[in-house]
Protein backbone atom coordinates (compact mmCIF):
# COMPACT_ATOMS: atom_id res chain seq x y z
CA UNK A 1 0.00 0.00 0.00
CA UNK A 2 1.40 3.63 -1.15
CA UNK A 3 1.21 6.56 1.22
CA UNK A 4 -1.99 8.17 1.38
CA UNK A 5 -4.06 5.67 0.17
CA UNK A 6 -7.75 5.39 0.63
CA UNK A 7 -7.18 2.78 3.13
CA UNK A 8 -4.58 4.24 5.14
CA UNK A 9 -6.77 7.36 5.45
CA UNK A 10 -10.01 5.54 6.75
CA UNK A 11 -7.75 3.95 9.15
CA UNK A 12 -6.40 7.18 10.58
CA UNK A 13 -10.03 8.80 10.62
CA UNK A 14 -11.32 5.81 13.03
CA UNK A 15 -8.20 6.16 15.09
CA UNK A 16 -8.66 9.79 15.97
CA UNK A 17 -10.43 10.75 19.38
CA UNK A 18 -13.62 11.87 20.36
CA UNK A 19 -13.99 15.87 20.39
CA UNK A 20 -16.83 16.43 23.47
CA UNK A 21 -18.37 19.60 23.08
CA UNK A 22 -17.16 21.28 26.20
CA UNK A 23 -13.85 20.76 24.69
CA UNK A 24 -14.56 22.49 21.78
CA UNK A 25 -16.50 25.68 23.74
CA UNK A 26 -13.17 26.02 25.37
CA UNK A 27 -10.79 25.83 22.13
CA UNK A 28 -13.13 28.35 20.32
CA UNK A 29 -12.81 30.79 23.59
CA UNK A 30 -9.16 30.16 23.74
CA UNK A 31 -8.87 31.30 19.68
CA UNK A 32 -11.24 34.36 20.31
CA UNK A 33 -9.06 35.33 23.21
CA UNK A 34 -5.58 35.12 21.23
CA UNK A 35 -7.89 37.59 18.53
CA UNK A 36 -8.32 39.72 20.93
CA UNK A 37 -5.16 40.01 22.43
CA UNK A 38 -3.57 40.22 18.33
CA UNK A 39 -5.99 42.94 17.65
CA UNK A 40 -4.76 44.91 20.56
CA UNK A 41 -1.19 44.65 20.16
CA UNK A 42 -1.81 45.63 16.42
CA UNK A 43 -3.33 48.70 17.38
CA UNK A 44 -1.18 49.37 20.02
CA UNK A 45 2.41 48.54 17.62
CA UNK A 46 4.25 51.84 16.84
CA UNK A 47 4.10 52.63 12.98
CA UNK A 48 7.72 52.18 13.00
CA UNK A 49 7.46 48.70 13.95
CA UNK A 50 4.58 47.48 11.55
CA UNK A 51 6.61 49.43 8.25
CA UNK A 52 9.50 47.01 9.32
CA UNK A 53 7.44 43.88 9.65
CA UNK A 54 5.72 44.65 6.39
CA UNK A 55 9.33 45.71 4.71
CA UNK A 56 10.53 42.03 5.59
CA UNK A 57 7.59 40.18 4.37
CA UNK A 58 7.94 41.98 1.71
CA UNK A 59 11.71 41.10 0.93
CA UNK A 60 11.12 37.57 1.83
CA UNK A 61 8.97 37.19 -0.92
CA UNK A 62 11.85 35.53 -3.05
CA UNK A 63 11.84 33.16 -0.93
CA UNK A 64 8.60 31.42 -1.67
CA UNK A 65 7.86 29.50 -4.70
CA UNK A 66 6.58 30.87 -7.78
CA UNK A 67 2.75 31.73 -8.25
CA UNK A 68 2.86 28.98 -11.27
CA UNK A 69 4.18 26.44 -9.31
CA UNK A 70 1.67 27.07 -6.20
CA UNK A 71 -1.21 26.88 -8.44
CA UNK A 72 -0.07 23.86 -9.66
CA UNK A 73 0.10 22.51 -6.62
CA UNK A 74 -3.41 23.90 -5.13
CA UNK A 75 -4.69 21.63 -8.06
CA UNK A 76 -3.03 18.52 -7.13
CA UNK A 77 -4.47 19.09 -3.43
CA UNK A 78 -7.71 20.01 -4.98
CA UNK A 79 -7.96 16.75 -6.72
CA UNK A 80 -6.74 15.10 -4.10
CA UNK A 81 -9.50 16.15 -1.70
CA UNK A 82 -11.98 15.68 -4.67
CA UNK A 83 -11.22 12.20 -5.20
CA UNK A 84 -11.25 11.59 -1.34
CA UNK A 85 -14.59 12.72 -1.10
CA UNK A 86 -16.00 10.49 -3.83
CA UNK A 87 -13.71 7.31 -2.01
CA UNK A 88 -15.10 8.37 1.37
CA UNK A 89 -18.91 9.51 0.58
CA UNK A 90 -21.28 7.48 3.05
Amino acid sequence: MRSGDIAEVRAYNCAMPAVDPEETRRYLAGLALAAEFEIQELRTAPIELKLRQLWALMGSAELFESQVQREAEACTVQDRWRRLYQALRV
